[in-house]
Parts: structure tokens; sequence; C-alpha cells
């Protein structure tokens, strides 16, 4: 934890803050955001709007918002899981690192599919 904590620290040093890192890429972040929102189902929640009172709605030609969450917050666990892996990948100064974070992204992967897979067997 204590490298997490040092490696956003000397990110947020080396852009002045943090405010300041998300000020100069605003635009990367709304493309992933963006990409994200269609990917989990934006439009369809929106086109077919379902009752509010189901969290994942049975029938498999609609979705619900709160569905949409879901699958967003699914989709944003595998990614993270996915970077998590590639960095360890990149880490070759401490060797314990190597096994936190890939161990840490294969668990974060596995979480992702795991939503992902339950949110379809629902429907």
């Amino acid at each position: 934890m204590n490298a997490i904590s040092a490696r956003i620290s000397r990110t947020a040093d080396r852009n002045g803050n943090v405010t300041s890192l998300i000020k100069g890429r605003w635009v990367e972040i709304l493309y992933i955001l963006g990409i994200v929102a269609m990917a989990s189902g934006i439009v369809n929640a929106a086109i077919q709007p379902v009752d509010s009172s189901y969290i994942i709605y049975p029938g498999r030609g609609s979705q619900s918002i709160t569905e949409t969450v879901i699958n967003a917050l699914a989709l944003m666990l595998g990614a993270t899981g996915i970077y998590l892996s590639y960095l360890s990948g990149r880490q070759t100064t401490k060797p314990r690192m190597v096994t936190f974070y890939l161990i840490l992204g294969l668990l974060l992967i596995g979480m992702g599919t795991y939503i992902g897979i339950y949110v379809y067997s629902s429907k």
C-alpha cells in the first residue's frame, strides 16, 4: 500500500497536484467515461426504460439504469485488473510488488467477470 501511495503522490507531484492532472486530461477522462457508459448499455436503458423497482430486469430486451451501473462497475473492475496485471510485468525494481500487482489484478478481473456472469445469468 505504501508503494501505491508513493506512486500516486509522485504522479501528483510531477503534475503539481491531482486537480491539475485531471484538468490536463479532461478530454481523455470524458472519452473513457463515454466508452464505459456506451459499453454498459446506457443507450438501451434510455431508449427502453423499465420499472425502477427492478435492480436487474429479467427480460432480455431491456435493462434498468441500476443494471447499467452494475455493468459499468464490472467493466471498470476488469479494466483496472488488466491494467494492474500489465503493471506487474513492468515492475522490475521491487519483486514483491510484481506479485502484489498480479494477484490484485487477477482478483479484480475475477470479480468483474463474476459480476458480469451473474447479471447475464439473472436475465
